[in-house]
Formats: C-alpha cells, structure tokens, sequence
C-alpha cells in the first residue's frame, strides 16, 4: 500500500507508491529523505538535475508485454559523452524495474541473479565474452560515470552523488534478451537484464508536456553559439554535441547553453552531397539531416575518405546515410551484436553469413550538426566491414567501447528522389563493397531458363525415344553358313512415310571370330539401292589370371533421308576361314531411331549459357574483391587483424 508522510524539511507531503522504496527526494524542496516506520528521515539536499528533453518524468505511465507501469523515479548520470537517466518503474504486479532512454534507444531491464561469480571491473574489455544468467553475452561498452542527482522513489539510498562504474553487455543469443548491465556501484555488483524496445512498443502515456508523441516533432531548442554567435538549433535530447555550421566549433550543450568542447581548427570547408536540414522519405517517414561528418582511412599512404549523415525521426530516433565513391548505405544500429573473433574472416548475423571485406583505422577529420556523441575532429574508431550483399556489417571500436551496424546498399537515385535533390548526385564510381551485382538478376534469368529448356529438352528425347520414335519394322534370324557364299536377302518392311534415318543392328553370337557383311538396302517397287560395309568381331580370353575380352557381338548401321517405300536388305556375309562355323545374326530394323548424339550437342550448347553468364558475374566479383584487404575466400590479401580491436563500420 502507498506510504505517506510530510517532508520534515519543507512539511510538503511525500508519497511512496512503492513499499519497496524506502528513500525518495522531496518534489519541492530536493531533499533525501530515507523511511524508518512511519517517519522520514532528511539527509540532504539533494542536487539539481539537468534539464533535458526527455519526453519521460515521474508520472508517465506505459505498458511491457502487457503489464501496465509508473515511473516513480529517476537517477541521472554523467559521463564522458553527457548525461543519460534512468527512470525507476513500478508495475502492477508490484514488480520494480528499470527504463533507460540513452542516445534515443529505450531499454527496460530489471535485477536479475547473475548465475555466476561477476568479472571485476577493471579486467572487462569490449569483445569479452561472458556466460550470466544462463545466457551468452558479449561486452560493449565500459563507462566511468557519476550518479549527480536524483528525484521521486528510489529502491536505494542516495546521497549526494557517487560514482558507478558500467558496464553494457548485449546477448550474441537471437531468441534471448538484447540488453544486460552490470552496476559496480554496489558491492557485490548488480547485475540486470532487459532489452531494447521502440517508443512505440512501450505504449507511453502521461509523457512531459502535451504531446502524445514520445518525442517533440522538429527542433527541441535553438541557442546561440558562444564562438561566433550563430544559431544552433538541437533536434533531440539525444544529441550530446553540435559542430556550428559557421565557424566550425565543436559544442556541448549545458542546460540552456553550448559549451565550446573543441576549437576549431583551419580546415577546408566541405559543401555536404544533402544540406543540413534537408528532408527526405524512407520508409514512409520524414528523416531530417541533423549531422554531417567526413572520415578517412589511409592504406599504403593513400587516403580513401567518405561521408556520413546522421538523420533524426521524432518516434523512431537515429539512423545514417553514408557515402562513399558514390555508393550509399542506409545504416541502421546493431541491438544484438553478431558472435565475433578476432583474426576470423566471417561473422554470422541473423542467419546469414558475411564475409570480411576490410579493415582500418577511421579519422574524423570534419564535423558539422548534430551528434549522439561527444564528437571531435580526429577521433578514431578502429573499423572492420562485413559484407553479404547488399548488406554490410559493421564493426567499430576503441577502447572501452564496441559498436556494430548494418548497412544496406542503395542507388543514389533513390536517395536524390527521397530527398528532391535538384543537383544530381555524383556518379558511382567503381564497384562499391556491397553494391548489388548487377549481372545477378541476369544470371538467374538465364540459370531459370536454362532448366527450362533443359527439361524440354529431355521430355522431347524421351517421348521421341519412347513413343514417336525407335518403332520396330523388321526382326528377322539369319544364319550364315561358312562354304556357302550366296546373299541373303531378309523379308521385306514398310515405310508408310518418309523417314528421318533407319538403324540396322546385327545381334551376332560370334565367339572369337568375326564377321564381314556386305549390305545393299533396296527399295523394292523402284530398284534404287543404298550400299554399305560392316563388320563384326568379338574376342576373349584370360592372360594370368585376368579375363579380358576385345570388339563386340553387335553392330549398327544407320541409313538416314529414306522415302517412303517397300524395302529389304541383301546381306553378303564373308566368314572368318581361320574359324569356320555358322554364325547366328538377329537382324533388326527400327525407324526414326532417337539420336542422342544431337541430345548431348543440344546440353553442350544449353551449358554453355549459363557458363557464360556465371563467368560474367565472377568477373563482377573478382573486380569488387580486388578493393578488399581479405579475398572473397577468406585469405589474407593484406592488412590483419591485431588484438586491438580493429573493426569496419561503413
């Protein structure tokens, strides 16, 4: 049941929603007040929070797999990139948990048993792989941050701040939570589970101000920059820096002021492809370009730079277009990072395998807009792309934090239309590492129709085989005597039709001998003959031991482009005078025999398209390969990868 006391401060009432909550600050004098029984206990003033633009505050109500919750606390940290908060929630169920909205990705999570002895601190390093909760988890980010105030009901006490060490994992686990962290606040730590959810599934209510939305359409709030006066104007409370437009500074913003956090340098200025502020549809959405940066990777003295635009969507938060050689890649972040070693050329995510394309070290080298970050000019992230056309995976570290995105390829048509760009974008140039191939769709075209015809091909040889053709005209036994030298003549046959070719096959039962015929096939009605030699001969033996045997009992002829007609062979036999014994010959005549030497022809010549084709869209890949620092195969083709953490992103 809710608890109510006065605050012994200020006399205002303090309400406890939770009787897990035992210390909570006064709404109106900021006092930390701590229960005992029935009375309240104030150990302070606690500090002020920074203002943001959160669209959460104590009160704002929502739903998680169906069980409707309260916000009714809130602690706020610091940390190297800026503040983030975390909103203590209460559920009907009486459950507490925790909602976390950092860098516009929102997370729930609450206190779980880890299952096993939880690594120290200081002997995490991004990549580590650690098996909690039953689950598989891989570490991202390692944070030294400060707790600096708090508000409403909290499940512990809280004095005037303190520091907490963090730790991000995400599961490498598809079917498993997305999220878990380690609190080193506490001793021992605290370890929590959760995952990562869009506004939209949290079905919030009773948010900051009026709006439905979670988060305010447009611009938050506009300052003035403290370099050279322009105005600056801030689309989220995500975004944790700002390079001005005009001078180039790099600024923080601080409540309701930019604090300069790098000076700009000389630097030569760079006209983005997409202006800042410019406006473009995907997928069925207005994404805004808040930021601008341009990144380099040198290999072999070479520089090879890109560009990449940070975009803003009020409900669903950030994403990137990025650049390069006029190839673009619309990027999305990674929530359950893919399973990686270092030095192995695949990664395998959401089923589908990618192979390593290369690897680098990435400079920023010039800012402008808005980040979810504390961005500064030189920084550098150590990158290693994966690709799968048309999508790269993206791998991009440095030492206390591992980040993974997935690209995906997109013609820079799209990209003008979506914008109405009226200036035409660069041509591509080049093969991009994930560009679609674009002989592919060809390739399969001519791969379909080659099983087509393939399958015609053997339905039409085999109903010509089995059913037109090979029909049976004559079957006749001969027996050719040695000493007797007179022809035989066979019985006669029909051809009702003209014929393609008739076969003439001898079955003979020579046994080490031979045979010579001497063929006239007449047409009877007309007297014209067509004239032909054979021979049969068949041998056998063994020789120490091992059979062996030479020639054949059966021979065919074939007589092709015969009219139609009443015909019959003479058959001049010659027999063998080193063995002269009477030999045994089946006469047969079949018309319109199927050929399968045209059959086989026809496969050469069908195989060869696809041959063809394959060859051309190897060549594509050979050609795109070329770029990379690992072969297609996976091989070294140049630069490796050190324990360091090197990575791709873009």
């Amino acid at each position: 049941m809710p608890f109510s006391a006065n605050c012994p401060a200020c006399g205002a009432p303090v309400v406890f929603k939770s009787s897990a909550s035992f210390h909570g600050v006064c709404e109106f004098c900021r006092s930390t007040l701590v229960r005992h029984g029935g009375d309240l206990e104030n150990l302070g003033r606690m500090a002020d929070l920074i203002e943001d633009a959160s669209p959460i505050r104590i009160g704002t109500e929502g739903q998680y797999h169906g069980v409707h919750f309260a916000v009714i606390g809130r602690i706020q940290l610091r940390y190297d990139a800026g503040v983030w908060n975390e909103w203590h929630v209460l559920f009907d169920d009486q459950r507490g948990g925790w909602l976390s909205d950092a860098n516009g990705e929102y997370l729930i999570s609450f206190l779980t048993a880890p299952g096993a002895p939880l690594p120290e601190f200081a002997k995490l390093m991004p990549n580590d792989e650690l098996k909690l909760a039953g689950r598989d988890f891989v570490v991202t980010d390692l944070e030294e941050a400060m707790c600096i105030a708090g508000e409403g009901e909290l499940p512990f006490a809280f004095g005037a701040g303190y520091p907490a060490q963090l730790a991000d994992l995400r599961t490498t686990d598809e079917s498993a939570a997305a999220f878990a962290s380690i609190d080193y606040s506490e001793t021992p730590p605290l370890f929590f589970v959760g995952e990562s959810l869009p506004f939209a599934a949290l079905k919030f209510a009773n948010l900051r101000g009026d709006q439905a939305a979670g988060k305010p359409a447009g611009v938050v709030k506009t300052l003035q920059c403290p370099k050279c006066g322009s105005a600056i104007a801030l689309h989220d409370k995500a975004v944790k820096s700002v390079a001005c437009q005009s001078c180039l500074t790099i600024l923080e913003p601080a409540n309701e002021s930019l604090r300069i956090i790098q000076k700009a340098t000389a630097a030569t200025r760079i006209e983005p492809l997409i202006p800042l502020g410019s406006v473009g549809k995907f997928l069925g959405k207005d994404w805004t370009v808040i930021g601008f940066q341009q990144r380099v990777i040198t290999a072999d003295s070479i520089e090879y730079p890109w560009q990449e635009f940070l975009l803003h969507q009020p409900e669903e938060g950030f994403r990137w277009l990025v650049e390069a050689d006029g190839h673009w890649n619309w990027v999305n972040p990674v929530g359950k990072p893919p399973r990686y070693s270092v030095g192995v050329p695949t990664v395998t995510y959401n089923g589908e395998t990618y192979r390593r394309y290369s690897a680098g070290s990435a400079v920023t080298r010039y800012v402008i807009g808005e980040f979810t970050w504390k961005i500064k000019v030189g920084e550098t992230w150590e990158t290693i792309d994966f690709i799968n056309t048309p999508k790269m995976l993206s791998r991009e570290a440095r030492p206390n934090e591992v980040s993974w995105s997935l690209g995906e390829y997109l013609p820079a048509e799209e990209i003008a239309a979506a914008f109405k760009l009226k200036a035409s974008l660069p041509a591509a140039v080049g093969i991009g590492a994930n560009q679609p191939n674009p002989r592919s769709e060809n390739h399969r075209r001519v791969f379909g129709n080659f099983w087509k015809f393939l399958a015609l091909a053997i339905v039409a040889q085999a109903l010509w085989f089995f059913v037109l053709g090979g029909r049976t005209l004559l079957d006749q036994r001969l027996v050719f005597s040695p000493g007797k030298d007179e022809p035989v003549t066979t019985q006669t046959f029909q051809l009702a039709s003209d014929a393609r070719n008739i076969v003439l096959r001898h079955d003979t039962d020579l046994d080490n001998n031979w045979l010579g015929l001497g063929l006239t096939l007449v047409e009877k009605n007309s007297g014209r003959a067509w004239v032909a030699q054979s021979d049969v001969a068949y041998w056998h033996g063994s020789d120490g031991g091992e059979s062996w045997s030479e020639g054949d009992r059966t021979r065919e002829l074939v007589f092709r482009d015969l009219p139609a007609g009443t015909y019959y062979f003479v058959v001049d036999p010659e027999i063998s005078a080193e063995k002269p014994v009477a030999v045994v010959d089946r006469v047969r005549v079949s018309r319109d025999q199927a050929a399968w030497s045209n059959f086989f022809f026809l496969l050469i010549f069908l195989a060869g398209l696809p041959l063809f084709s394959r060859y051309r869209m190897n060549a594509f890949e050979s050609e795109r390969w070329k770029n990379a620092d690992f072969l297609s195969s996976g091989a070294d083709f140049g630069s490796g990868d050190t324990d360091s953490d090197s990575g791709g992103d873009d």
